[in-house]
């Protein structure tokens, strides 16, 4: 029994007691990161951080009660790292606004849902939910300043959300994997067996980094349909 429960625990788990809350909240960041919230476990987070789960269990009775705590921190970090500042071209700002998300969610994309989807579960806290609103009604009023109505404002933004959300979700889940598939029929100059992507890659055109030809593509074109869309209300 005793050979059997050696196997069973590493030499070098830590002890119970020797680990924070902070510190297992942390270590949830990076499981979380790595995989999903939804194959997100307490025995994984365990395994991650060389402790036993009821370690974990010590300072969170469930994982609903950790997946909480995390979306706090989460709500933080998305608030801070995401001002807005529209005090001078609404796009601009937008454009500034979306990119650092970009950048944040690309990173770190277990908090897109941490942030945003838990919310449909009614699990964000009020003090959250309120700075996400008080920070989304300061981007509405400023696009209204600008000329749209509250409706197009609300449009556009979460036209733009849905977006960056999305494509760092699907760069998270492996979706953009580079042109591997694309060019695999190259031979020895570089020419493949596709005459198209032969002629585009002649021009000049390139898609060694798919995620961002195509983040860009739907990203400019929500922009420039807010633009339109802008033009159409100053002309009446």
């Amino acid at each position: 029994m005793a050979n059997a429960k050696s196997r069973r625990t590493s030499p070098n788990r830590r002890a119970r007691g020797s680990i924070s809350a902070d510190e297992i909240v942390t270590g949830a960041f990076e499981v979380a990161n790595r995989l999903s919230l939804g194959e997100f476990s307490m025995p994984l987070l365990a395994k991650h951080l060389d402790v036993g789960v009821t370690s974990i269990y010590w300072y969170f009775r469930k994982k609903e009660d950790l997946l909480d705590a995390m979306s706090e921190k989460a709500s933080e970090e998305y608030q801070q790292a995401t001002p807005f500042d529209g005090a001078d071209n609404w796009r601009d700002a937008l454009d500034r606004h979306f990119r650092r998300m970009h950048e944040v969610f690309r990173s770190q994309p277990a908090l897109v849902e941490l942030t945003l989807l838990r919310i449909r579960g009614a699990r964000a806290s009020p003090a959250s939910l309120e700075i996400m609103a008080a920070k989304l009604e300061t981007i509405i009023a400023s696009l209204v300043s600008a000329g749209f109505t509250s409706e197009d404002a609300l449009e556009v933004y979460l036209s733009l959300l849905a977006h960056v959300c999305g494509a760092a979700m699907l760069e998270h889940f492996g979706v953009f994997t580079g042109t591997s598939h694309v060019r695999s029929g190259a031979d020895a100059t570089g020419r493949t067996n596709d005459p198209l992507v032969d002629v585009l890659s002649s021009r000049g055109h390139h898609i060694d980094n798919p995620h961002e030809s195509t983040f860009e593509f739907t990203y400019q074109a929500i922009l420039n349909h807010a633009e339109e869309r802008l033009r159409g209300h100053r002309r009446r």
